[in-house]
């Protein structure tokens, strides 16, 4: 007889204090009702999907979690991000993952680190920027 498992990942729960939630992080500050409710009737805690001790990022640790060997599969993040996206690897291809970020000009401080979230407009004009700024590879852009 099979069962039926819920994987129910939180990735990314982790954050950093802030000062307007009184110096708490975001999930400490947050009502988590439901999520308490789900963490209440199953099997909860903390792991080293790589290995003790390495730190990896999300794309390494759910190939871990799905069991894969990171360390045989792992291609990066931007493989997984150009798959996502629909586009063709070839053997030989090399896939970035990178993110937009606006910078303040007075005191060259980020302040958008992710703006490419809901820029269709813009996040085109820069990838054809960075295309045309590659002295002759091939890229491909993905802009959402």
């Amino acid at each position: 007889m099979s069962a039926r498992v819920l994987l129910l990942l939180v990735d990314g729960l982790g954050d950093v204090s802030v000062p307007q939630l009184g110096n708490r992080m975001p999930l400490q500050a947050a009502r988590t009702r439901w999520l308490d409710a789900v963490a209440a009737g199953g099997v909860n805690g903390l792991m080293d999907p790589v290995h003790p001790g390495v730190a990896c990022g999300s794309d390494t640790a759910h190939l871990s979690l799905l069991g894969y060997d990171p360390r045989a599969s792992a291609r990066g993040r931007g493989a997984f991000e150009a798959l996502g996206a629909g586009l063709d690897l070839r053997a030989g291809d090399v896939a970035f993952k990178s993110n937009f970020a606006v910078v303040d000009d007075a005191t060259r401080v980020v302040t958008l680190r992710r703006a490419d979230r809901h820029f269709e407009e813009d996040g085109r004009a820069f990838g054809h920027t960075c295309r045309r700024s590659s002295a002759g590879a091939d890229l491909r852009t993905v802009s959402s």
